[in-house]
This record gives structure tokens, sequence and C-alpha cells, in this order.
């Protein structure tokens, strides 16, 4: 409910400065866009304050694709970081919802989904290999500008 409300907030800032009297579709698409800055922001701390050596890992997916194999991930990563910490961050971004699976190609799947239950979303993810695939959450494309 706090990240609905933010982005209501958002959203109703940009009507109110744009002397809009209603929340507008371009209201919409402008708070979007600063909650998803602002929600980088905010999962960008808290990973800094878990695992500070992980500080800013968030900006290796700016211009990714929205889905891919998990190998790409973890390429991405690597150009990143050192290759010992990739499975380290993948499973950090899988806990804060950063990025999700495709569960036998249906709805890309959080870990809310799974009611917080790692091992279950990590069984899972075990079964669907090698054809695993990951998906940035859309909270996060225009942040990063993610291509849907």
């Amino acid at each position: 409910p706090r990240f609905l409300l933010n982005l209501i907030n958002q959203c109703k800032s940009f009507a109110v400065n744009l002397n809009h009297s209603i929340i507008e579709e371009e209201d919409i698409e402008k708070g979007l866009a600063a909650y998803s800055t602002d929600l980088l922001s905010d999962i960008n701390y808290e990973l800094q304050d878990v695992s500070p050596q992980y500080k800013d890992v968030l900006y290796a997916f700016i211009d990714h694709t929205a889905e891919a194999p998990e190998e790409l991930f973890q390429a991405s990563l690597s150009d990143y970081l050192n290759q010992e910490g990739v499975a380290d961050v993948i499973e950090l971004l899988l806990w804060y919802g950063f990025i999700g699976i495709r569960a036998d190609h249906t709805d890309v799947k959080y870990i809310y989904d799974f009611n917080y239950d790692m091992n279950l979303l990590k069984g899972i993810m075990a079964k669907q290999r090698p054809e695993l695939v990951l998906a940035i959450n859309p909270a996060f494309w225009n942040g990063l500008l993610i291509k849907p």
C-alpha cells in the first residue's frame, strides 16, 4: 500500500503542478516515470544497507531487455561485478522483487507470489532450467530505460 500511495502522490503532484483539475493521462505517465526513479533509489539504498559491496548494482540493467534467459542476466551482472557475486546478487534481486521468473511460460511471478518463500521460488527455478527466463519488474522499467 505504501508504494501505491507514493505512485498516486507522484501523479497528483504532476497534475497540481500543471494546473490540471483532474489527474490526466500525461500526469500518470510522468508520475510513473518519477515513481520508477524513486523506487530504484529506494531499493538501491536497501541493497547497499544489506550488502554494501553491491552498491549501485541495479544500474547494470540500464537499457536491458525486460525479459531474458538467466544467462543474459548473469552476463549483465558479470560485466558489473566479479563472477563470485553474481549468484548472490540474483538471489537478492529476486528477494526484493526487482526480478521475477516466467514459470511454465505463464505470467511472470515475483517473490510475493510465493509468499516470500525463497526455497519455493528457487525450487521452481531449478525445475525451469535450462530454459529459465528472468524478468525485470515493470515498476523499474522507466527508471532504467528498460525495453518492454
